[in-house]
């Protein structure tokens, strides 16, 4: 995926100019802040404007949006949203009330839920990008008057086509109204700094529980949207201690949707979280305090934080991210935005996005998941903040601080402004094309045809179907929940359950072989797997696991020490220049890393007749996953050009790809032990 390097320049300039004396003493070093009527006046001119951004940013989110059900989060937002069921953590529950509500109304007129949900992000990211636009309009406007609007307009649409918050608007995913709620929560905070009342607290603060509900991202936010209003608030104007009180009750009865959870965590609501497996039931939500409170934390799921040092290496993959979606021309105007807001004094704006970024941009950082990209998007936001607020110094003129209202332009410079603007809204859409195509998942349809692929080969009910990608099992979950079709099938990965069981792929294997139940098939061929089990054949995609693989003894055994392994023996079947050799090991110690097997077939004078190296394990179950104890075999094929001689040699070993170390010195055994 390429990108643009549009975003110069940005939206927002804030906060406002003081309309009486006696506040411009109250509060010299802060920013100015509009009253009631300046804020009317700001609803009311140029508003309209915004409507071109949200008819952009829908038209080109519906024309790429994916049309029927995914992998991964989004295909399990699709079945748990419909089903009022348990997502992943952190739960998510406003999320999935609002979901479930939107697809049983679309349900009524013939969409399918999927399509639905992926329709509903759409919408949320297009609202994102109106409400965007509306609260440039009310910081800037105070500063450019008319020209706000172009402003807005061109902040809003450098959101609109943002690389990442455009994905993320074609998929049933939280992000896009997670950037609903910050808008929102910025708006709420803005308007009661300048117009402080118990009411406006009481707004702000259930706002910010809905948030809360939705995603914990918006934790990170607060801190930053108190120091806005600690710096840009009317000090003239007291909130008595019981607002602040009943704000803080307004908060946390939000919170009390995190009931959804345990209240939706049973077989009937959310069976995936409760599958068959052999003669008990793989219970994926525990009971009690303790696993409520891992789940709502995402402790359940995350891999953790970086140590310092990790943290550190992770600073040029956002620098680069930074560039990639800005590009020089908007981190210069970003640069210029900060400038622009120190210069002129708008402190409140300035430290609270710093704070904001600083501590958004440290928290990627140090998490340490894997899709850390999307945690991108409120940087990315802030960002077009900062490049707002450069426009506006470019458009104002004004670079230093004054408590009076700038002169209103004259008819040139406002015609300057609108051409400023208007060139970098251009300048904004000149990629859009080549990003939709980048982007475009209006032909998404491989999980259906995957899976109905895989519900044609018919296995049978009972079965346990293993992937060793959790995302391309997540269709078959909303196969079962929304259209009622593999009732029966018991779907494993890796990592399904946070046990020693479902550890790597070959101990999920192990596992479902154990449990007695129906047969085990992987839903794909997964060459290298054989190293491990006994696999055969089935109607295609399916191939089925029978059991460990076979253990009988080698045809000519050796007992040799090979460093953490040991080899006991081989088979070897010679036909004519071809030589079939399997290899059969036994583990001694951990493996250190992902080695590649070779066997080399020499003559008496160790000139090669032929080599064949191959990933022991190939990418399915590599020599890093083998255990202490474990029985494998690799096989190679080796052919020979030309005549073989009637002395030769067999070399047996293994080596790291990445510098051609060896695991241990090689094996060689003379081939008088071959058959023919």
């Amino acid at each position: 995926m390429r990108f643009r390097n549009k975003l110069e320049c940005y939206h927002i300039s804030l906060m406002m100019t003081q309309v009486n004396a006696n506040r411009e003493q109250h509060s010299q070093d802060a920013p100015a802040v509009m009253t009631s009527s300046a804020a009317d006046a700001g609803r009311a001119s140029g508003g309209g404007l915004l409507l071109l951004p949200v008819a952009i940013s829908l038209a080109l989110y519906l024309r790429t949006l994916a049309p029927d059900l995914l992998p991964g989060d989004p295909g399990e937002f699709q079945f748990a949203a419909w089903r009022l069921g348990l997502a992943h953590a952190t739960g998510y529950p406003l999320y999935l009330l609002l979901g479930w509500a939107w697809q049983h109304a679309l349900a009524v007129v013939g969409v399918n839920p999927a399509a639905a949900l992926n329709a509903f992000s759409a919408l949320a990211a297009s609202a994102g990008v109106g409400l965007f636009g509306l609260l440039l309009l009310r910081w800037t406007r105070p500063v450019l008057g008319e020209r706000a609007a172009g402003v807005a307009v061109y902040g809003a649409l450098l959101l609109a086509v943002n690389l990442t918050f455009w994905s993320q608007a074609l998929i049933a995913e939280v992000y896009a109204l997670h950037v609903v709620f910050m808008v929102l929560l910025w708006l709420a905070v803005h308007r009661f700094a300048a117009q402080p009342s118990g009411r406006r607290l009481l707004g702000t603060a259930t706002l910010a529980g809905l948030a809360l509900t939705h995603h914990a991202m918006t934790l990170l936010l607060l801190p930053a949207l108190a120091l806005y209003w600690v710096l840009a608030r009317d000090r003239a104007q007291r909130i008595p201690p019981r607002a602040w009180a009943a704000a803080l009750v307004a908060a946390a009865l939000p919170l009390l949707l995190y009931l959804y959870i345990p209240l939706r965590s049973g077989p009937d609501a959310s069976p995936w979280y409760h599958q068959p497996l052999g003669d008990s039931v793989l219970q994926l939500y525990g009971e009690g305090w303790d696993a409520f409170t891992a789940f709502i934390s995402g402790r359940s799921i995350s891999v953790g934080f970086r140590e310092p040092g990790d943290a550190w290496q992770q600073v040029g993959q956002a620098a680069w991210l930074w560039h990639y979606h800005f590009g020089w021309v908007g981190l210069v105007m970003m640069a210029l935005g900060l400038v622009w807001l120190a210069a002129t004094g708008r402190r409140a704006l300035l430290v609270a996005t710093l704070l904001y970024a600083l501590l958004q941009q440290g928290f990627n950082l140090f998490y340490n998941i894997g899709d850390i990209l999307v945690y991108y998007i409120p940087l990315y936001l802030t960002g077009a903040i900062w490049a707002a607020c450069g426009l506006t110094g470019l458009i104002s003129g004004v670079w230093s601080k004054t408590t009076a209202a700038p002169p209103a332009p004259g008819r040139a410079a406002s015609v300057v402004g609108w051409v400023a603007a208007g060139a970098l809204i251009l300048l904004v859409l000149r990629d859009a094309p080549a990003t939709a195509a980048a982007i475009d998942q209006s032909e998404s349809r491989g999980a259906r045809t995957r899976w109905e692929a895989i519900l044609a080969a018919e296995p049978p009910p009972g079965a346990i179907l293993i992937s060793n990608d959790r995302d391309e099992m997540v269709p078959l979950f909303y196969l079962q929940a929304v259209e009622g079709r593999g009732i029966g099938l018991t779907a494993l990965f890796p990592l399904i359950a946070p046990d020693a069981r479902f550890r790597d792929l070959g101990a999920t294997v192990e596992t479902a072989l154990a449990a007695r139940g129906g047969p085990v098939y992987l839903i794909k061929p997964m060459p290298g797997l054989d190293v491990r089990f006994t696999l055969e054949p089935a109607t295609a995609p399916l191939v089925r696991v029978t059991g460990p693989a076979a253990l009988a003894p080698p045809s000519h055994s050796l007992d040799a020490e090979f460093g953490p392994l040991r080899l006991l023996g081989v088979d070897i079947v010679r036909v004519g220049s071809r030589l079939e050799v399997t290899a059969h090991w036994e583990v001694l110690r951990p493996v250190d890393g992902d080695y590649t097997a070779t066997a080399q077939w020499l003559a008496g004078d160790d000139a090669k007749l032929a080599q064949h190296d191959h990933p022991a394990g190939g990418v399915y179950y590599p020599t890093s996953l083998w255990k202490v104890g474990e029985h494998l075999r690799v096989r190679h094929t080796l052919v020979a050009e030309g005549a073989v001689p009637a002395q030769t040699r067999l070399l047996l070993g293994m080596y790291r790809p990445t510098d051609l170390a060896p695991l241990a010195p090689p094996v060689i055994l003379p081939l008088d032990v071959a058959t023919e």
